[in-house]
């Protein structure tokens, strides 16, 4: 095996292709956000794909989109305050070039998403609980059996505040 060949191999996501379609917004009342994933086989030979492995984390901080915290620190180092993630069984032999589409529910967090901690920033001039709209990625790979890495697709929506577009600041 060439150096190519094994830079090649250590790339590979299965040769499949996989896309997700999720609604624009949804509301952390609602028990699931409903998604259809399509996947599409590798050109040429069988591939094994075992599960959808979904995840759901806000938008990092001072993206410049409505209802972002701008003005927060991040509460971990990569920008994010809510992560949660969900595992959809498959047990799927997908054929050469043969589509196959699922809808599937991702069960929201029975508490009602981010907590009030994950609405809370600290700064020099006290603490701000932000209210408002938030946005956030959903994202699912389907790991190919034999790849080392998992083909990935990912959207952005919206999930309403429960107090609207507030905010309360105290010092």
């Amino acid at each position: 095996m060439g150096l190519f060949d094994k830079i090649k191999k250590a790339f590979d996501t299965g040769g499949i292709k996989v896309d997700l379609e999720a609604p624009k917004k949804f509301d952390w009342s609602d028990p699931t956000i409903p998604v259809r994933v399509t996947l599409t086989g590798h050109e040429s030979e069988t591939r094994s794909v075992q599960q959808l492995s979904f995840s759901l984390k806000d938008d990092g901080d001072n993206q410049g989109a409505p209802g972002m915290r701008n003005d927060d620190g991040p509460s971990r180092g990569d920008g994010r305050r809510f992560s949660a993630t969900y595992v959809h069984l498959l047990a799927l032999q997908l054929a050469p070039g043969e589509t196959q589409t699922f809808d599937v529910n991702i069960p929201l967090a029975t508490n009602g998403g981010p907590g009030l901690i994950n609405r809370m920033s600290f700064t020099n001039g006290g603490v701000t609980l932000h209210f408002g709209d938030q946005w956030y990625v959903l994202s699912v790979s389907a790991p190919v059996d034999g790849a080392n890495i998992a083909k990935a697709d990912k959207v952005r929506l919206r999930a309403s505040g429960r107090l609207g577009d507030r905010h309360a600041q105290f010092s």
